[in-house]
């Protein structure tokens, strides 16, 4: 597998994570969001290739890769088991 491509598979893992934190917060689906991702060594280079199609997935107004994630809500998550915290805000 290219970097390139895990970079890819990462970021549908995100957009993934993204949508069911979206659903379980009761946000409308036409809610706009603003999220941040713990960056890591696997999810930042994902976010800096793909932020633009993960914020288009999940209706996003904005995607960053931050240390420290805060927002609305802060869910603990994980990719390939690597554990990964995403925060979620309603804009």
């Amino acid at each position: 597998i290219t970097d390139e491509l895990r970079r890819e598979g990462v970021a549908r893992e995100l957009v993934n994570r993204i949508q069911n934190i979206r659903k379980e917060s009761g946000f409308e689906v036409t809610d706009k969001i603003s999220v941040e991702i713990e960056a890591t060594e696997l999810t930042a280079p994902a976010v800096e290739s793909f932020a633009d199609y993960i914020a288009q997935q999940t209706l996003a107004i904005a995607v960053k890769a931050v240390a420290a994630p805060t927002g609305e809500f802060v869910i603990d998550s994980d990719i390939d088991e690597s554990p990964l915290k995403i925060a979620v805000t309603k804009a």
